[in-house]
């Protein structure tokens, strides 16, 4: 029996056209800086980091982010490595870029004690959904790992992007799960 009968060729055309995993996408890019596939991992993705962010920040702050971290992959292409998933990358990334700013602010805010005062704006709190709401009240950590687990990144991938051991992770996230729980239980 011949390959071609048996259904294992596939034709040139088919070859190319494949869908490429992002973490192809993102080594190509590394090798070529060719625009076109920095624009697919663009399309992709930007949506899910510019959530994760705004779940983190605020509107302004989140686009921001989102625009940095997209520099930041263009800027350190050249240190991806295959061997995690690039939406993890990516996503440290942005983690990162937020962590910078927020510190920066808490500098420039003196007056402020927490963290968790910057990331809150309660004007863009009304026009948002009873349920985002209570997540934008959760503590930061909480609120991180929990919109993280949304976005489909499992224990160990969080653990990774926040730099935290597993443990911390399924805590924060036990801990988020029952704050929203309560708060959503009292609305009723």
């Amino acid at each position: 029996m011949s390959y071609a009968r048996a259904g294992l060729l596939i034709s040139v055309k088919d070859w190319f056209s494949a869908p490429l995993s992002d973490e192809s996408l993102m080594e190509q890019y590394a090798r070529t800086g060719e625009p076109k596939v920095l624009s697919r991992l663009y399309d992709q993705h930007s949506n899910a980091l510019y959530y994760y962010l705004l779940v983190l920040s605020n509107a302004d702050m989140a686009a921001d982010i989102t625009q940095r971290t997209w520099l930041k992959v263009i800027e350190k292409k050249h240190l991806y490595r295959h061997e995690g998933k690039f939406l993890g990358w990516l996503f440290t990334l942005g983690r990162n870029a937020l962590l910078d700013e927020l510190r920066k602010q808490y500098q420039q805010n003196s007056h402020c004690n927490q963290v968790e005062n910057l990331v809150s704006d309660n004007a863009v709190l009304d026009d948002i959904p009873d349920f985002h709401q209570l997540l934008k009240r959760l503590p930061f950590e909480q609120k991180e790992a929990f919109s993280l687990q949304q976005e489909g990144f499992s224990v160990h991938e969080i653990s990774t992007i926040c730099c935290v051991p597993h443990e911390t992770v399924k805590t924060r996230l036990r801990y988020a799960r029952e704050k929203l729980r309560k708060a959503l239980e009292s609305q009723s």
